[in-house]
């Protein structure tokens, strides 16, 4: 089980101008705020980095700063989401050279992806890059659901290591988290990601055998 995605994760905004110029001296600061708070890792380029909006050369603009404010000091994941997976790929080599951590990728599209599609899509962003993986499930924006039985495949996939689910209305996380961990394979070690959820799941999840993410956005308490 990887132990890049456990902890808290913090997932700062990225600032950018009306053109979508990221203000790298901004991302700075945050980044450095972050790291000064004792955060687990940082979750760069995630929906509140607004991901989705930023060409090739702004992204790598954030990585990089990002990267610099860092220092190593904790770990940096990377949101490489795109419509194309061949852009996924070119987002993931770029955050692979410029020192990223790990990635963290959703399923973008314009029309519904089918389970195969999206299968594909992780299969070949994990096979181009030796960074470790973590599958995005964010129906909100993407409009995309994962499947229990989709999620039992990905954990199959070498270098996928993590999943970050949404928040439940109902608070069963751990049942949830059961569900999963019967879909996928014993000697898989999937993390789980509990968007904003509170500590107490924390420790449901880490009783099921399952690594435990709790991620949150800059200025907003989890717990």
């Amino acid at each position: 089980m990887s132990t890049l995605f456990t902890g808290l994760s913090a997932f700062p905004l990225t600032p950018a101008d009306p053109n979508g110029i990221v203000d790298t001296t901004a991302i700075g600061m945050l980044v450095e705020r972050l790291v000064a708070a004792g955060v687990d890792s940082i979750g760069l380029l995630g929906s509140t980095g607004i991901y989705a909006y930023l060409d090739r050369i702004q992204r790598g603009r954030a990585v990089a700063a990002a990267v610099e404010a860092t220092g190593g000091r904790v770990p940096l994941v990377v949101g490489i989401g795109a419509l194309r997976t061949s852009w996924a790929i070119e987002f993931a080599v770029d955050a692979e050279r410029a020192g990223a951590s790990g990635l963290l990728i959703a399923p973008m599209s314009y029309t519904p992806l089918t389970d195969g599609e999206a299968a594909a899509h992780y299969r070949a962003v994990a096979g181009a890059t030796a960074l470790t993986l973590c599958i995005y499930n964010n129906p909100g924006t993407t409009n995309f659901s994962f499947s229990d039985a989709l999620i039992g495949e990905l954990a199959t996939i070498p270098g996928i290591a993590g999943i970050k689910m949404p928040l439940r209305a109902d608070d069963d996380y751990a049942g949830e988290l059961a569900r999963l961990r019967a879909s996928t394979p014993e000697n898989s070690r999937l993390a789980t990601a509990a968007i904003g959820a509170p500590p107490r799941h924390c420790s449901q999840v880490a009783t099921l055998g399952l690594a435990s993410l709790r991620a949150c956005c800059l200025n907003r308490r989890c717990g």
